[in-house]
């Protein structure tokens, strides 16, 4: 798999029973049945593997459903399969999940200076069924070169457009931490609007910037704007996310530290005139990163914290939600905060995982279904004594996010960290969830269950 250049001060050295150990044999036999149901409510819904397997490694699972078909659903991936063109990779079920094919591999973008999709994919549906997706490109050449492009679908995720450029800069600097976000609401001023979020590196003069571009014409064109000043070495800015309200509002969080990143502020900024303009950023919580990465295995564990609002017309519209992890000083806890004025104050973090128990729980993503119920998924180590394996866990609120039920846990297979296929501390670095419906939540994760590399892995929850 062809290795990604990394900008030296965001290469960060971060530190990452209540079933029996093993998978039944009834799982495989489910998933060879080819079905993504179950029965009766509410259920875990058997995890379907979405990635080809063989002899490749497939990690970072953005997965996103289209509003005007909801047994269609598009799956981003880090994939090694695709690496005649890239490492990107776009995946399709239009049975809502019981089946996936990879359908485009995303290409090289080429000129004078050609580029190939290297890393950070990204999806997501605008309100007529259009389907996007984005990713960081590297130089051919490996000379330190980069940007972010996306590609549009207008036949929901089937066959895409060439790539167009949405964030770039002049000189040796490189977009990393890059995200897209769709505006979907068609009450929205900006219905349509593309944004694509990302910190500008430049390797020569150690600096850094928070910028979104935004597109209103479908991805053709493209205007980016600086969310926050820029950031002279050590400090930094990393990890960017996005969402967008039903009135068009965007909300783009990252996190501000020093270099190495050993713990730093969670920030947040807001556009209001299709991210033309932002706000002041502003800090919503402190967050510790682990010394070593993910502890006992090591693998790098960023610290994405994944953005979404409540787009419904029920009692908890409007609210944004926020999940990430901080590392206690013994194991990393997933917690959840939430602002019901506009990101102007926040809630104190919620843990999502019971309370007592002390096993790592990394990786969260977090959605919002179009009646207000808030969906969170992660991976989590409680069911290893040794703290080593993991398996993906859910929680779902219904009173925007001031409770969340009993964890539900959607694989009972075990992954190592270790096996990742790639013989390295990496084995991916963010997972994904979405609705499909009101009443199905989806996540997506990597999993080696198979005991030789990551692949992506669908399940969820089925409410009714």
């Amino acid at each position: 798999m062809r290795a990604t250049p990394r900008i030296l001060i965001i290469v960060l050295a971060l530190g990452a029973g209540y079933f029996a150990r093993g998978q039944p044999a009834g799982v495989q036999a489910q998933r060879d049945a080819g079905g993504f149901n179950c029965s009766p409510a509410p259920c875990v819904l058997p995890p379907t593997q979405a990635s080809e397997g063989g002899d490749s490694v497939v990690t970072d699972s953005p997965i996103a459903a289209d509003p005007l078909s909801q047994e269609r659903l598009s799956l981003g991936s880090r994939d090694s399969n695709c690496v005649s063109e890239g490492d990107l990779g776009l995946h399709l079920s239009e049975d809502g999940g019981s089946t996936w094919a990879r359908v485009e591999c995303m290409p090289v973008i080429a000129g004078r200076r050609g580029f190939y999709a290297a890393d950070e994919p990204s999806v997501g549906y605008d309100g007529k069924g259009n389907a996007y997706a984005s990713g960081a490109y590297s130089d051919i050449a490996g000379q330190g070169y980069g940007l972010a492009a996306v590609q549009r679908s207008s036949d929901g995720g089937k066959n895409w457009s060439k790539p167009v450029i949405a964030l770039q800069s002049p000189g040796n600097t490189f977009p990393y931490l890059t995200h897209l976000s769709v505006d979907a609401s068609p009450s929205s001023p900006w219905a349509g609007a593309v944004y694509v979020s990302g910190v500008l590196v430049s390797d020569q003069d150690r600096k850094n910037q928070v910028m979104v571009s935004h597109s209103t014409d479908g991805g053709a064109t493209w205007t980016q704007v600086a969310v926050d000043s820029v950031q002279k070495y050590r400090a930094q800015d990393v990890w960017t996310r996005m969402a967008v309200a039903t009135d068009g509002a965007v909300y783009a969080t990252w996190i501000a530290c020093l270099s190495p990143c050993a713990a730093g502020n969670l920030m947040l900024s807001k556009s209001t005139d299709g991210g033309s303009t932002w706000s002041t950023p502003g800090r919503i919580a402190r967050v510790v990163m682990p010394p070593q990465g993910l502890p006992h295995t090591f693998e790098r564990v960023y610290n994405y914290a994944s953005v979404s609002v409540d787009n419904s017309d029920g009692p908890y519209a409007g609210t944004v939600y926020v999940v990430m992890y901080t590392w206690t000083g013994s194991y990393l806890k997933v917690q959840i905060m939430r602002s019901t004025d506009g990101g102007t104050t926040w809630s104190k973090p919620m843990r999502l995982a019971p309370k007592g128990d002390t096993h790592d729980q990394f990786f969260p993503a977090i959605s919002v279904s179009s009646t207000g119920k808030v969906g969170v998924s992660w991976l989590d180590r409680r069911n290893d004594p040794n703290d080593i394996d993991y398996q993906a866990f859910a929680a779902i609120s219904e009173d925007g996010g001031q409770s969340f039920g009993a964890n539900w846990q959607l694989t009972t297979a075990f992954s190592n960290p270790k096996n990742n296929g790639t013989g390295d501390n990496w084995m991916g670095d963010y997972t994904g969830n979405t609705w499909k419906g009101d009443n199905v939540f989806v996540a997506a994760w990597m999993d080696s269950s198979n005991g030789v590399d990551m692949q992506e892995e669908v399940g969820g929850v089925r409410l009714k």
